[in-house]
């Protein structure tokens, strides 16, 4: 079946982000309590916001009057992005273009899963990585 930009477009809320290593093992990326939603508008932008739920609260009723520490715990374990994205149907591949992140080292980046569509779910893969710890695992996510 060939996948088109109408398969993905929609708001999926989030599912799991596993963290899957080669020996077997696995390890939920967000921690056990994660959210998130991942959204493909018909006009080629996708944004992804996703992370623990369980991050610790600043007492400042707004970001800027948060502190240094706060906002490096907040941080800590959440990402959020933005920007154009191209499909390749051939391939089962969609790439994200990032315009725009929580993490400014993505912004100019692109972002490449192999994914499936499956009803209304979105499961994708991500390229291998590399943990802290040197071990190599890459990402399955479900939205």
């Amino acid at each position: 079946m060939t996948t088109t930009i109408e398969d993905l477009v929609g708001a999926r809320k989030f599912v799991s982000a596993e963290e899957v290593y080669p020996d077997g093992g696995r390890r939920p990326q967000f921690g056990s309590h994660a959210d998130g939603y991942l959204s493909y508008s018909p006009n080629g932008i996708v944004t992804a916001v996703l992370g623990s739920t369980t991050r610790p609260a600043s007492s400042a009723p707004a970001p800027d009057g948060a502190t240094d520490a706060e906002i490096v715990a907040m941080a800590r374990n959440f990402i959020a992005y933005g920007g154009p994205f191209t499909l390749n149907s051939a391939t089962n591949t969609v790439t994200h273009h990032i315009d725009i992140a929580l993490f400014p080292g993505w912004q100019g980046s692109e972002q490449v899963r192999t994914f499936t569509v499956l009803g209304n779910l979105l499961s994708g893969k991500t390229p291998p990585a590399i943990a802290p710890d040197g071990r190599r695992f890459h990402v399955e996510l479900t939205w």
